[in-house]
């Protein structure tokens, strides 16, 4: 009777594990499977969640489903409301406490920013009317019918808020709008800059000890290909502009991309320099370089490598930055391992004839929606630094290019600015980077897809660095579902997730790694 019991509570306990290991969600009426993602503290992953449509109740009207899941993914919590068919999923983050998501209403023509807590409770709502002349703007970039898109526009303030950046029209000025939404209290602030130019872009570098750090374009004109660079700093409580300092008075024309922050303690902005009478539309970078900044927007220490001599000891580098078969590079994230090597994450990309552009440019003499180049997306890069940043090596990893049509007029925009179009608009392969607790290991994690005559389809690709060696993996992820995406897991799996339009439903299952 003892032996009977002991076998039945371990088919119970197998039942159960297998259960947990295993999700399936029925009623998925619209989905994109960009708003379900891991919820993390730090790089662990504590759980998931996933946004949907879930009913239609009347020709008006739809139901909205948040469910959220341990790491396991049994379900801890479903959040249903109603609202407006005209309402859209935008966009969804996590700041590693809480969730946001980005609601549009075209019919009101307003934004809702929807704050919930890791544990599904609603937190606070926030608000944005658009005017007409915004709304038509915004539908030529970030709002847009195609599920598939992965506009970036919401960025994580790690346990404070969530930062959102797009853009914007104010009367006959092209510029952006940066809100600041705190998960703290019921607070936000915007920032528009409308003074001293008549076009700006604005980039969200990164929050560093309480300040935002934004790169600003001003361009005089429309036609303007000579636009000043700025380094902007915000105070994050109160929006309050502390400094806006030129990245053009140094010894080069320095051009920040990205910022990140890394184990001693210190942020790095990463991005590319030019001569100092180099202009960014025209002219090649001479490399990539490193600022340590401070709050002040002061320059603690620089650091530049070059195409030619420092890269070209690794990788064949032509002196303006391209690297053979690569193109020019985008650096995704940096991180630091515990022995001190800091790993630039990057991915290839590069200007390419378009048949379609030049085509429809030719039938319509000039007067055509695209432009005469696309852009390519080539392979995966990982570069070694020592811990100032001097190149220790350098590996290129091999994937399928895929290309992407570009709006007309982008022939004349910069290399450099197209790599962020590239990122905001989701249109590259790096999908995230996992460092485990002691900072002895990391994975990179990007998507490809195959054309072999024994295998046509997606792909999910891992370089894992770990005891001093790398190695790559790869998942075939090719399925009879409609889309699929691949979310991180513990260290050494991911998640797949995979919707069938058909039968209205979403699936997911853990996959392990080598």
């Amino acid at each position: 009777m003892q032996k009977l019991s002991t076998i039945a509570l371990l088919l119970i306990f197998f039942a159960t594990v297998s259960t947990a290991q295993n999700l399936s969600i029925e009623n998925v009426y619209k989905v994109a499977l960009r708003n379900s993602d891991a919820i993390r503290e730090g790089s662990e992953v504590k759980g998931y969640y996933f946004f949907y449509v879930s009913d239609k109740i009347d020709k008006k009207t739809n139901e909205y489903t948040l469910q959220i899941t341990d790491q396991s993914l049994k379900k801890l919590k479903d959040v249903k409301f109603l609202d407006s068919k005209d309402v859209s999923i935008i966009e969804s983050s996590f700041n590693g406490t809480d969730l946001i998501f980005l609601l549009y209403n075209d019919d009101a023509r307003t934004f809702e920013y929807q704050v919930y807590g890791a544990d599904g409770k609603k937190k606070y709502t926030y608000n944005r009317q658009l005017s007409k002349k915004e709304k038509r703007f915004l539908e030529a970039s970030y709002l847009n019918d195609d599920e598939d898109k992965n506009y970036k526009g919401l960025y994580p303030v790690e346990g404070r808020g969530f930062i959102s950046n797009m853009p914007s029209r104010e009367d006959k000025d092209y510029t952006f709008q940066l809100d600041y939404f705190s998960t703290e209290k019921r607070k936000q602030w915007s920032y528009i800059p409308t003074v001293g130019a008549k076009r700006f872009i604005g980039d969200y570098l990164g929050t560093f000890n309480g300040v935002v750090y934004l790169e600003v374009l001003k361009f005089t004109g429309m036609m303007d290909q000579k636009p000043d660079s700025y380094l902007v700093g915000l105070d994050l409580e109160t929006g309050k502009q502390l400094f806006e300092k030129s990245t053009e008075q140094g010894k080069f024309k320095f051009y920040p991309a990205s910022m990140s922050v890394v184990n001693d303690g210190k942020a790095y902005i990463f991005g590319e320099y030019f001569n100092p009478n180099g202009n960014i539309f025209k002219d090649k970078s001479l490399g990539f370089g490193f600022w340590n900044v401070n709050e002040k927007g002061e320059v603690l220490s620089e650091k530049y490598n070059s195409w030619d001599l420092d890269m070209g000891k690794h990788l064949s580098v032509s002196s303006k930055g391209k690297i053979d078969d690569f193109g020019f590079m985008f650096l995704h994230n940096m991180v630091q391992t515990a022995d001190g090597s800091i790993f630039a994450i990057g991915e290839g990309y590069q200007k390419t004839a378009s048949a379609l552009g030049i085509a429809t440019t030719l039938l319509s003499r000039g007067g055509n929606n695209f432009s005469v180049l696309k852009m390519k997306v080539t392979d995966m890069i990982l570069i070694c630094f020592d811990k100032d940043f001097n190149v220790k090596s350098a590996q290129i990893f091999d994937k399928n290019a895929n290309k992407q049509e570009l709006p007309s007029g982008y022939e004349f925009v910069s290399t450099p600015l197209i790599g962020k179009i590239l990122r905001d608009f989701g249109v590259f392969d790096y999908s995230y980077t996992q460092m485990n607790k002691d900072f002895s290991s990391f994975t990179v994690c990007f998507s490809d897809y195959e054309r072999g005559k024994d295998y046509k389809g997606t792909t999910f690709n891992a370089i894992t660095y770990a005891d001093g060696k790398i190695t790559t993996d790869k998942i075939k992820t090719k399925s009879q579902a409609s889309k699929s995406v691949v979310l991180p897991g513990k260290q050494g799996q991911v998640l797949i997730l995979d919707y069938y339009k058909k039968d209205k439903k979403m699936e997911a299952h853990f996959e392990k790694l080598n």
